[in-house]
């Protein structure tokens, strides 16, 4: 048997380097599953193209018989709509309308960089885009230490107990001196 043959995975997909190793990791979760169930679609079958429905995209494939062959992308409707149009925009897939499933393909030459920077403009002010803009950091002003806290974000367990510590220290004072 040729070493090569005998390497290969059995039942297992292949997804182009420069998905895994340059796109992936830099666009949305959304548009991350959805071009990977392409992939799947496509490669996976050893095509070029292939018919995808929303609802395919949305909860996977069930046969006649009713056993599931995969879950799809685990997105909700909009989630895929919104990715799938995003993915079309920047140029990473192709489609064709067609009335049962569009006709999904990948863009293998893709201009990597412009497609990041679109999807990610694209999805700025989406929920799923917050991981790709950079984290805020809470700053916090060094200056202000040993000043009192503003009253209104005080614990009033502790404010309480610090006010009990206070009424004792002085009932203590006053007691030791009347003798």
């Amino acid at each position: 048997m040729d070493e090569k043959t005998h390497n290969l995975i059995p039942n297992s997909s292949q997804i182009p380097n420069v998905i895994l190793d340059l796109v992936l990791p830099r666009i949305s979760e959304a548009e991350a599953r959805c071009l990977l169930y392409i992939c799947r679609r496509t490669f996976g079958f050893h095509k070029d193209e292939d018919n995808i429905s929303l609802t395919q995209f949305e909860n996977g494939i069930r046969t006649s018989q009713g056993r599931r062959l995969d879950f799809g992308t685990g997105l909700s409707r909009p989630a895929v709509n919104t990715a799938l149009q995003n993915l079309i925009k920047v140029g990473v897939i192709f489609v064709q309308q067609r009335s049962r499933g569009n006709r999904y393909k990948l863009n293998l030459h893709m201009d990597v960089d412009k497609v990041v920077n679109e999807i990610n403009q694209l999805r700025r002010l989406t929920r799923s885009g917050k991981s790709s803009l950079p984290k805020v950091v809470k700053q916090v002003n060094t200056q202000n230490i040993g000043k009192k806290e503003k009253s209104s974000i005080r614990d009033p367990v502790v404010d309480n107990l610090q006010k009990m510590t206070r009424e004792l220290t002085q009932r203590m004072t006053i007691n030791r001196f009347k003798h």
